[in-house]
């Protein structure tokens, strides 16, 4: 049950304990701690001050936004189980906004016996009351706090919920859910409407077609994702696939939904309990380490979650053997480069990372736009550490890419520019989001006759299925799950697509990271005024190569990424340009060998 505030006579005196229980039970770590995309993430044991304070926090962004609920999810994802975060998600179900980082960067940091103060300077400039305010919605915030499987998750989320509860909001226990699930949760709560929803308005979730979840539990989570998941189906059958659950929440999340489908064919493995979370499996071990995860099942299609289940990526053990698929006409999708990917691929270790999915996925989109025929503006957004293979096949399918700088809060706003748009990082991370007009459009055309009405309605289904606030491992497996179905795929005929080219990431320290500075999407570099000139020469002498150079946005490194035709030439040119930054951008130590 919702954990209650105190009374607004009783909120007037709670100041000064509020400063008091800040500096006696809940101290402030001897470590500056930055709010970025993530929110807070670091060991566990040096995190209570925190979590008590972005319980504050979210309490003042709720009654900010006139008393609507705020997320705080608790995980640290594909951190190792010693660690632990917290994030805040904001009304709309999307990421906090950027204008509140700052403010919980500021209180997280914030003296002890400056905690008080520095509340004071969030709500003053946000035009609040620290305490007592009452909303429209007759409650000085609502606080919806969920956790992952991390042994003390469920000690800290209590903390969250104190700060909350003393600053006079309602803190709500969602308990064990995927982080894309309490995005879903706040977003429906806060706006599906009691009645049929109409055109939104500026700024705010469309909601239209989801009226029918009204009411249903878990917000309709695990019911919308079924039912799109069978229509866009179809009757075309799918193939069995092994989930690493990689011991965290995913796999909770996976056996609900497994519950709801009518043949949901998935073999669930690495379950809480049977090995430390993320340890030698989920997606950012698969990604990184370019390796299988712990109790791979070898030929069967498999796919592996993250520790909170908004990542995921597909894997499949190739063989000579292996079917490309179901009768379909492969070289006249995807041309004469087909048959090297193939001759490249078999006999080893597939990864199908987010750049695949976000190839098979915009590939689908687009094809139905076409048949829709609205004038709608369509891009897959993508960084610049989209393996170049992934952009060039793309755009030989037609498909506009738009370029945005690294990280997923970028990409997504990128993508909003568009009226459909697909995202995902290499890791795994993304989605695809559909504007007001997009819809609007879609609706009218399904009403239309037929084919327009046909492809405008699996576009609307597509919509239902994936999440539309941020990335969602759940929802991203029954897309890709659909359309290597619909196209009658395996694994093999997917990952032959196109052939990735080999990279090489590395990083050199400077004294001064500011003085790289790049172009927004971060491709160019902009200065030092030699240095874009340099790169540009070195890719050209590299077969098929690309590089790159962008400052850390954490520490006083310079990262280097290049791509050729062989890993011999991608590692030179890496080499190669990271010499060049030294020498140019005031290198420390010894240059690169």
């Amino acid at each position: 049950p919702p954990a209650r505030p105190p009374t607004i006579a009783r909120l007037s005196r709670l100041r000064p304990m509020l400063e008091a229980q800040a500096a006696r039970r809940y101290t402030k770590p001897d470590r500056h701690l930055a709010y970025g995309t993530a929110g807070f993430r670091a060991r566990a044991d040096i995190l209570d001050s925190t979590f008590f304070r972005m319980g504050m926090l979210a309490a003042l962004r709720s009654r900010a936004r006139g008393g609507l609920w705020v997320g705080l999810m608790v995980t640290a994802s594909h951190n190792p189980e010693a660690d632990n975060g917290i994030k805040l998600v904001d009304c709309d179900g999307g990421m906090l906004a950027q204008s509140w980082e700052r403010h919980a960067t500021a209180v997280a940091n914030a003296p002890d016996d400056g905690l008080v103060a520095a509340l004071v300077s969030v709500a003053k400039e946000e035009g609040l009351e620290l305490v007592g305010a009452e909303t429209a919605a007759g409650t000085a915030g609502r606080v919806l706090i969920g956790r992952d499987t991390r042994l003390h998750s469920s000690r800290l989320s209590s903390l969250a919920s104190e700060g909350a509860v003393l600053v006079g909001s309602l803190a709500e226990d969602a308990g064990l859910v995927t982080t894309p699930q309490l995005h879903h949760l706040v977003r429906f709560r806060n706006y599906l409407p009691p009645q049929a929803a109409g055109h939104p308005a500026p700024g705010e979730p469309d909601m239209r077609g989801f009226e029918h979840l009204r009411g249903l539990p878990h917000q309709g989570y695990f019911a919308m994702l079924a039912a799109a998941f069978e229509e866009l189906c179809d009757g075309h059958p799918c193939e069995p696939l092994w989930v690493d659950c990689a011991h965290g929440v995913g796999f909770h999340g996976m056996r609900a939904l497994a519950a709801s489908l009518a043949a949901p064919s998935l073999h669930l493995s690495n379950p809480p309990g049977d090995g430390p979370l993320n340890e030698g499996c989920g997606a950012e071990h698969c990604q990184k380490a370019q390796l299988p995860p712990r109790g791979e099942p070898g030929s069967l299609l498999s796919c592996s979650l993250d520790g909170d289940a908004d990542r995921v990526v597909f894997h499949q053990r190739l063989s000579a053997g292996h079917s490309l698929g179901l009768g379909q006409d492969l070289g006249r999708d995807f041309g004469p480069n087909l048959g090297q990917g193939l001759s490249q691929g078999l006999g080893r270790w597939a990864l199908m990372d987010g750049d695949k999915i976000a190839a098979l996925a915009a590939g689908f989109v687009q094809e139905q736009l076409a048949v829709v025929g609205e004038a709608l503006s369509f891009a897959a957004v993508q960084t610049a550490y989209a393996n170049g293979a992934a952009t060039a096949h793309l755009r030989a399918q037609g498909v506009p890419v738009a370029i945005a700088k690294t990280g997923v809060k970028h990409l997504h706003h990128a993508a909003l520019a568009f009226d459909v748009s697909v995202y995902f990082e290499a890791n795994g991370h993304g989605t695809a989001l559909f504007s007001p007009a997009a819809v609007t459009a879609l609706l009218a055309a399904s009403r239309g006759p037929p084919p327009k009405c046909d492809a405008a309605r699996r576009l609307l289904c597509l919509r239902s299925l994936v999440n539309q606030a941020v990335g969602d491992a759940l929802s991203d497996i029954l897309l890709v799950r659909a359309l290597l179905a619909r196209r009658g795929w395996g694994g093999a005929a997917w990952d032959a697509m196109y052939t990735d080219l080999p990279s090489r990431q590395t990083k050199l320290p400077v004294a001064d990271r500011g003085a790289v500075h790049t172009s927004e999407d971060e491709s160019t570099a902009l200065a030092p005024a030699d240095l874009q000139p340099g790169l540009d020469a070195l890719a050209a002498a590299a077969p098929r190569g690309r590089c790159f150079v962008r400052p850390s946005g954490t520490e006083d490194v310079v990262r280097v990424y290049a791509e050729a035709a062989t890993q011999e030439a991608a590692d030179h040119l890496a080499l190669q340009a990271a010499k060049l930054t030294w020498r140019l951008a005031g290198g420390l130590g010894n240059e690169a060998t």
